[in-house]
């Protein structure tokens, strides 16, 4: 049967539930934020869905999703489409199944008030700032969110996210207990509602939705402490690296976000570009209220000083300071200028601070250094790369490759592809799961083991990927 006569079939089957197939609405949701790889750029451009669906509740979902199993339709999962790599991006057209409207704090364990809650349920449309908006009153809050958290939706950030706010303290969302429970959709003639605890939730996690659709999200939550952002520089970047592996590693010390950005970086934000001196190095910063005596000691100590404090959201910049951070540095890099680009490189626990020196002297000419501190399989990293100018894909390939001699390990952060990508482990579980949760291969047709060789052969790098102690 040809996909048209299949689609036709499928608004049938779809009834009263919304849908579109108006050009300019299948360009705009059939998009997310690949533009910031100038690989993906051209790439991606164009590949869009051939019919867009809204589902308005779970019961809906499960017609639609029925429906596209019943005409062999593949699909696409999309939320808020605040993605960097494609993950929201129907790489063989079919249908983008849009779960925005599924939203909703549906519970946490503990009443708040007479004993504290340890998690927190939400649909997976929810915007992950509205999570926390529902549950701080009871004084705790999400353990970590993107850097995205008031667009992105909590679907999107297990399915396509990694880390983020929260993870210096936290570690990675694959990380033993930083998920707690996903409910996940069968694509089905009669789609199946599936719950995963424990290390399964990985099989799931990270996966861009290919072996199933994630309908609700059980998270842990933290103490919700009173946050202050503080904006520090230093004279070099060696000494802001110092400050920054010594404040991760006093486990005393509560921090949220660390956030270090070698010259002349600061001066790319106009925003923040005035609170840091010419030449100099920073550091952004969420600390607890109570810890910041000991945060001003140990810039002190590192011949640094703070140039801007507030709390958490009230800063002059007019952004939470976290938007400064993460997957946001580049967004704001390239305003500057449009061709800046970089790598996911995770840096060696074992001698962090001199890797993370090593790495800004021997790359100096290529581009300054911009890193995220974080917590992996218990111990204490950091990711990110010198941020430099894109000219080609040879060039991509020829700084993997310097990188991972300098003891670097890459993920490719210019494919939408998982294998290619090295960040998810694709192995037996996922392929299982995506056999017995998707056995017609509708979903996230082409990022997983049924990638086109097309888009693998042009996003391809020498890259190790990452490895995990517990997979």
């Amino acid at each position: 049967m040809a996909l048209t006569d299949s689609l036709t079939g499928l608004r049938t089957d779809l009834g009263a539930i919304e849908f579109s197939t108006d050009t300019r609405k299948l360009r705009t949701k059939s998009r997310d934020r690949f533009a910031q790889s100038p690989v993906l750029r051209d790439l991606l451009r164009g590949r869009n869905a051939e019919i867009f669906i809204a589902p308005r509740g779970k019961e809906e979902l499960r017609i639609a999703v029925a429906a596209c199993a019943r005409h062999r339709i593949p699909i696409t999962v999309r939320g808020a489409g605040s993605g960097q790599f494609g993950q929201g991006v129907p790489l063989r057209g079919g249908a983008v199944i849009d779960v925005t409207a599924l939203t909703g704090v549906i519970g946490w364990h503990g009443e708040p008030g007479r004993r504290p809650p340890t998690t927190v349920r939400a649909l997976a449309g929810t915007v992950v700032a509205d999570i926390d908006a529902a549950i701080r009153p009871s004084g705790w809050e999400l353990r970590m969110h993107p850097s995205t958290a008031h667009q992105a939706t909590v679907g999107g950030y297990i399915a396509g996210g990694h880390a983020g706010i929260g993870s210096c303290r936290w570690g990675i969302l694959r990380d033993t207990g930083n998920i707690t429970a996903l409910e996940v959709m069968t694509v089905e003639e009669h789609p199946r509602l599936i719950e995963l605890r424990g290390r399964e939730v990985n099989t799931v996690h990270h996966a861009y939705g290919a072996n199933g659709i994630i309908t609700e999200v059980e998270l842990p939550l933290a103490p919700a402490w009173e946050w202050h952002e503080l904006v520090v520089s230093f004279p070099d970047f060696e000494r802001a690296a110092r400050f920054s592996v010594d404040v991760c590693r006093s486990d005393g010390v509560l921090t949220k976000v660390v956030s270090p950005h070698a010259h002349p970086l600061p001066q790319y934000f106009p925003e923040l570009a005035g609170l840091i001196p010419d030449g100099e190095s920073m550091v952004l910063l969420m600390a607890a209220v109570q810890s910041v005596p000991n945060v001003e000691d140990l810039v002190r100590d590192n011949g640094g000083r703070i140039r801007y404090r507030c709390l958490e959201g009230k800063g002059s910049y007019g952004s939470p300071l976290y938007e400064f951070t993460w997957g946001h540095s580049m967004l704001r890099y390239q305003r500057h200028n449009a061709e800046l680009t970089g790598l996911m490189a995770l840096f060696p626990p074992r001698d962090l601070y001199e890797s993370m020196v090593a790495v800004h002297r021997e790359f100096a000419e290529l581009g300054p250094l911009h890193v995220e501190m974080k917590r992996i399989d218990g111990g204490l990293s950091c990711q990110g790369s010198p941020v430099f100018a894109f000219e080609s894909q040879e060039q991509l390939a020829s700084i993997t490759e310097r990188l991972q001699r300098a003891g670097l390990f890459i993920a490719n952060s210019h494919t939408p592809v998982l294998g290619a990508g090295g960040m998810k482990p694709w192995g037996p579980k996922e392929a299982a799961a995506k056999r017995e949760f998707d056995p017609y291969g509708l979903l996230a047709q082409g990022k997983s083991d049924d990638a086109e060789d097309t888009i693998t052969g042009s996003t391809a790098l020498p890259n190790s990927g990452w490895s995990y102690r517990l997979s």
